[in-house]
This record gives structure tokens, sequence and C-alpha cells, in this order.
């Protein structure tokens, strides 16, 4: 009966168009990391839907250790608004030890690399035969796109305005792989949501030269004496 089984799935036209030959794949190595911000993947989804503020692409860059993601919104790839996100991310968290990326002309470029070897941080390209090798970046792309799509306007042309909101989401919330959240890998402690503010915590009206500094009326020099 087995024999007859076998003879009639090999003979059926929708079994063979549907089910795909056993291939045996290479064994996936994981790269390994031991600190915060050794090892970090950078990548852009895009073009999206271009908002009022011109963007049309996302730059993220995820921490391999923490899961932690950074994300901005450009109005175009070029090498030189990578470069100034790159720049960004050094002036909050310091210098990766190495960052993998693709190998197209928006990160293999003379500005790019010039950069990274100033300030000493490796360069690490995937190879086109191994695609998966930023397969973290990717989902990390998939999983901001999909959230956005949840809270975006009909027309889709307003994402940039969330995408801070939900990078958030994506740091403090536990990651499947490390049983944390980034928040918690990244600063040593859970981050403190506006909702769990109690009641009484006090809120003092600013003084008149916090006000002034912040709307940017800074005439009497405030912003020199706080420094």
């Amino acid at each position: 009966m087995s024999n007859d089984i076998k003879t009639w799935v090999l003979e059926c036209d929708v079994c063979q168009s549907v089910v795909k030959p056993l291939v045996a794949g290479r064994s996936l190595q994981s790269i390994k990391v031991s600190a915060v911000w050794e090892f970090v993947g950078l990548d852009i989804s895009g073009r999206l839907p271009q908002t009022a503020q011109g963007n049309q692409y996302i730059v993220s860059l995820t921490d391999y250790f923490s899961k932690w993601v950074e994300g901005f919104a450009m109005k175009t790839k070029s090498a030189s608004e990578v470069s100034a996100c790159i720049c960004q991310v050094i002036y909050r968290h310091g210098c990766p030890k190495r960052i993998l990326t693709g190998q197209g002309e928006d990160f293999a470029n003379e500005l790019n690399e010039g950069i990274c070897s100033i300030l000493r941080i490796k360069r690490s390209y995937v190879a086109a035969s191994h695609p998966r090798t930023k397969m973290l970046c990717q989902q990390t792309n998939r999983t901001i796109l999909r959230a956005l799509g949840k809270i975006v306007n009909e027309k889709q042309n307003d994402w940039d305005v969330f995408l801070n909101g939900t990078l958030f989401s994506l740091r403090s919330k536990m990651h499947s792989t490390t049983k944390c959240s980034p928040f918690l890998l990244m600063y040593g402690r859970e981050a403190v949501y506006p909702s769990e503010l109690t009641a009484d915590t006090p809120m003092n009206e600013p003084s008149e030269q916090v006000t002034d500094l912040c709307s940017g009326n800074d005439r009497g020099g405030t912003a020199g004496k706080l420094l």
C-alpha cells in the first residue's frame, strides 16, 4: 500500500508543483557577541510613502547583543544622509567595534568607509551568497514597518511622526531571544512609562529661565549659565 501511495504522489501534478524538493542546507553559525555595542547591523527600508517632511526611507541600526534599535527617517538614502545617521548614533552611544552592512552604494562608499576608518570601526559586508547574515536587521525592519502600519493614516504618509514612539516600544519590551528588554540590557534598568507615574507625583511649573531656554528665547544667556 505504501508503494501505491508513493507512486500516486509522484504522479500527481498538484503535489509536484506545490511541494518543494528537500535540499540539505548549510548549518548556520550565529554571530558571537559579548558586550553592548560590540557588533551593530545597519539596513535601510524604503522607498516608503513620502511624508510632509519629505522622508521616504528608514535607516535602522541594531545592536546584536542587546537588540537595541536606533532608527532615523531620511529623505534619500545617499551616503551623506546615512553617514549623518551613523554619527548621531555615535554621539549617543559611542563607537561600535564593528558595523555590518550590505554591499550597496548606500553603505560601501568612500564617505562611510572614511568615517569608520578615522574612528577605527571595523566593517563587515554581507556576501551575496549568504544574505541570511543580516537576518536580524531585516527582521527589525519588518517589525518596525508592521508596527507603523497599524497607526499611520489612510495615505500612510505620516509614518515618520510615529517612528520614535515605535522604536521606544521595541526597546522597552522583552525580546524573544534575550528574554530581556533592550532597555534593561542597555541601561541596567527597565523603562518607566508615563502611565506608571502616580497621581501625586509633583509636577512643578518650569521657571521663566527654563521656559525661555526651551522656546529658544535665551536673551539673558541662560544656556551659558547652565553650562
